[in-house]
């Protein structure tokens, strides 16, 4: 090899001196912004400080070369202890995935859905508790809120006190905070409902009450013809109240024999001479 060419490719080039000259610029920003930059923010620094308008897939090329992309939150581990003592206070999964009852109020799931509403000139998220009886899919207790406390799940065992609740009456739910609570599982063993909880992060093991909440979604929440541009959480209250009503009352439910559930429990108590 020549030593003229050795020594030409030792030279950097044009190209180098480029991205050298960008990195430096790139540095500047994340030092004063505490590396808290990611690549699409850094293109819109970069013109607006610079005066350098170069694309998203350069910005990270050179980031990445020099080591100056932006810190991240790290996905976090499980560890095999993690949890331990909860599990142990916790009861187990006692529904299992029978997700069938011999008569009503015997079975229930909830879950906690977000749903979102308008107010004050932006969007906020509202809280929806909705307790499934597993014997007909109908929904016998719900409560919108715009907090998910502890009140949120106690409004809910308020509205099942006026059910007429099996002997063995159950409730399914994750090990959310408010379903762990103390006050929350007190309430329940007073009401005598035995408690079952989903394995962690294992949302198969409530899966009525999630697909009960794609649809409601579905057919309700996102539907063209029932949404509005800016609910308020007012009128998202009603929307799921008189989703409720529709779906208890009028929506044929295919795991019963495409009758709605109200008609399905009607006939049972007509059938078992219960008032």
């Amino acid at each position: 090899m020549p030593r003229s060419t050795f020594y030409a490719a030792k030279r950097p080039t044009t190209a180098q001196l480029k991205d050298e000259s960008i990195a430096e610029k790139i540095k500047q920003i994340q030092e004063e912004h505490y590396y808290t930059i990611g690549r699409r923010r850094m293109g819109t620094l970069l013109e607006r400080k610079f005066g350098i308008a170069i694309g998203e897939c350069q910005v990270q090329r050179i980031m990445s070369k020099f080591k100056l992309t932006a810190i991240t939150r790290q996905v976090r581990k499980a560890k095999p202890q993690a949890g331990k003592a909860t599990k142990e206070q916790l009861p187990d999964n006692v529904l299992n995935r029978k997700f069938q009852a011999d008569k009503p109020n015997q079975k229930m799931v909830t879950d906690v859905t977000y749903i979102p509403y308008y107010e004050s000139g932006e969007w906020h998220w509202g809280y929806l508790l909705l307790v499934q009886d597993l014997f007909d899919r109908s929904i016998v207790a719900w409560k919108f809120s715009k907090k998910q406390d502890i009140m949120l799940s106690i409004s809910a065992l308020y509205m099942l006190r006026r059910q007429n609740l099996a002997s063995d009456a159950m409730l399914h739910s994750d090990r959310g905070s408010i379903y762990t609570a103390t006050l929350f599982r007190e309430m329940l063993k007073d009401m005598g409902i035995a408690q079952s909880f989903s394995r962690t992060a294992n949302c198969h093991d409530n899966a009525t009450m999630e697909c009960f909440n794609g649809t409601f979604k579905v057919e309700a929440l996102y539907n063209p013809l029932l949404r509005q541009e800016h609910p308020s959480f007012a009128e998202q209250n009603k929307m799921i109240r008189d989703y409720i009503e529709y779906y208890n009352a009028k929506r044929p439910c295919s795991v019963i024999g495409n009758v709605p559930p109200k008609e399905y429990r009607e006939t049972y108590y007509a059938e078992n001479s219960v008032s």
